[in-house]
């Protein structure tokens, strides 16, 4: 089969998909790829990403301490169940933030990190600029889906690939499950909600997302053994099943390219 074929072969559901190499950056296979779509809970990379680089510019440790605020606490959808006042580590709360998708963590790092909600979602935004993301806008942390919140799916790869520079978001995102510590003693088991870790050959990350407006959203990552990493990216599917069917099926395409 031609790649030509083989492209035409994929009748994604998805309202946008696109496949990356992120070796050089190359769009492998794109639909509606420069769509602005809401992206949900992918938002979180941006947040994560962020995160990370102001410990490594501020050489600050991921074991820091955060207070949790009652904002934080009570912030609706997803969460990891943080409780107004307790202390947890910013590995504690990245970790819940990409593994449980915790709307709660992304509010109390943002707070952590900038001060307030808006500074931080204004730092997002420059961010998306600097990596020259032409098609993104950030109202938010966490990706609950509000007027002027949005991304492309080409735009979710390319932030992605720069997260995925700091080694310990593999680390985290490769997880079935992790326990974190609450408070310096209450042990908390939380679940990965990216099911294709252990059902797709290397899937090692990265990011799910669902809101009843943004539809089922994934964007993962896998190594491939002649093109180096993929990373796939659907937005708008109709089910969990199909997410996943369809990121699985942007990550076999690649094997069209050797």
């Amino acid at each position: 089969m031609s790649r030509k074929e083989a492209s035409m072969s994929l009748p994604l559901t998805a309202r946008a998909a696109c496949l990356m190499d992120t070796g050089n950056g190359q769009i492998l296979w794109e639909k509606n790829a420069h769509n602005p779509l809401p992206p949900a809970s992918m938002t979180k990379m941006m947040t994560a990403l962020l995160v990370i680089e102001r410990a490594v510019d501020i050489k600050s440790s991921l074991r820091e301490q955060v207070r949790v605020s009652r904002r934080a606490a009570a912030v609706r959808g997803s969460s990891m169940k943080l409780r107004a006042g307790e202390r947890i580590t910013v590995h504690a709360l990245l970790t819940g933030l990409l593994i449980a998708s915790g709307n709660d963590a992304a509010v109390a790092l943002a707070e952590h990190v900038a001060g307030s909600v808006p500074s931080f979602v204004k730092r997002m935004n420059e961010r998306a600029v600097r990596l020259g993301l032409m098609n993104t806008q950030f109202r938010n942390p966490h990706g609950l889906s509000v007027q002027d919140h949005y991304s492309t799916a080409s735009d979710m790869c390319a932030i992605a690939r720069e997260l995925i520079r700091h080694k310990e978001v593999l680390r985290i995102t490769s997880r079935k499950r992790m326990i974190v510590r609450r408070n310096g003693r209450t042990n908390h088991l939380l679940r990965n909600t990216n099911t294709l870790l252990g059902t797709y050959p290397g899937v090692d990350g990265l990011k799910t997302g669902y809101t009843p407006r943004a539809k089922y959203c994934l964007c993962v990552t896998a190594p491939h053994p002649k093109l180096g990493r993929l990373i796939a990216v659907v937005m708008g599917t109709p089910t969990k099943k199909k997410r996943n069917e369809e990121a699985a099926a942007l990550l076999a395409f690649a094997d069209t390219f050797t």
